[in-house]
């Protein structure tokens, strides 16, 4: 009798059980469109590549939306697994293990139509200069710029704050301006700057080390001579994490097509043609 019960607990719990494997992602309130609407709704780019991803791997995806700061809280005690898109640096490095996820990255600046060329920050000295929050810190002393952190910008914000002459100089990916810029009626008041952020790179999704799913193992290719970067750290994932795992169904995502075909469907966009722009 006693092992029929049993039978029949284990069965009534097996759903649970398959299901136990959950990753959870973080990201603000605000939307970033197309990759991601603003909360409560969670729909896009990023939420249709982490489902396949996690599912790939017998996970399922929980999503989180909170102010960024709470979010960036919750990444550096482990409570959420990863963020969807992440800038590197060392203070984040810190706390975050960053990894490919299948996306292109092409960083340009957006102005008035009027700004001259700009190639570095010094270009920008005596300007205004809006950062997201948990942006790379920029040393406004050392270029003679003014630094404009709003709790909360939006790329559509970002735009407005351009426009109305509130800012004069916002860095982001090419491929979200010309979403948002593709039927905008003031379009030709703004002007891209391809020359000032670094050219085409990997997107990369950053991942807490405090997260259950993430288990490091010693880098043996190290090189503590030269800078620490998203290639060069002391240590990698072990390859029995769920993070590793994680990371490996992004990569076959990629491989197989389907990260690209993605991209397109939601920004118009052939990846081949962003690796043109020069």
């Amino acid at each position: 009798m006693y092992r029929d019960v049993l039978v029949i607990l284990i069965l009534a719990l097996l759903p649970e059980i398959v299901q136990a494997c959950i990753i959870t992602m973080g990201y603000r309130t605000t939307s970033r469109l197309p990759n991601i609407t603003a909360a409560p709704h969670n729909q896009g780019l990023f939420v249709d590549l982490y489902t396949e991803a996690a599912q790939a791997i017998k996970c399922k995806l929980k999503i989180i939306r909170l102010p960024k700061k709470r979010i960036l809280k919750k990444l550096q005690n482990g409570e959420i697994d990863f963020y969807p898109g992440f800038t590197f640096n060392l203070e984040r490095h810190k706390y975050i293990h960053f990894m490919e996820n299948g996306l292109p990255s092409l960083n340009v600046g957006l102005s008035r139509v009027e700004l001259q060329e700009i190639h570095t920050y010094y270009d920008l000295k005596n300007m205004r200069l809006l950062l997201s929050l948990g942006a790379p810190r920029i040393d406004a002393e050392k270029y003679g710029l003014i630094i404009k952190q709003p709790p909360e910008v939006s790329f559509e914000g970002a735009i407005d704050y351009i426009l109305d002459n509130r800012a004069d100089f916002y860095e982001g990916e090419i491929s979200a301006f010309a979403y948002y810029l593709k039927n905008h009626k003031r379009s030709k008041e703004l002007k891209y700057h391809f020359n000032c952020c670094g050219g085409l790179k990997p997107l990369l999704l950053g991942f807490s080390r405090e997260s259950i799913h993430f288990k490091p193992k010693p880098n043996p290719n190290y090189d503590d001579s030269i800078k620490v970067t998203p290639y060069n750290t002391p240590t990698l994932i072990d390859k029995n994490s769920i993070a590793s795992q994680f990371s490996n169904a992004l990569f076959k995502l990629k491989a197989s097509g389907f990260t690209d075909k993605l991209f397109k469907s939601y920004y118009g966009i052939d990846v081949s043609e962003l690796e043109q722009i020069e």
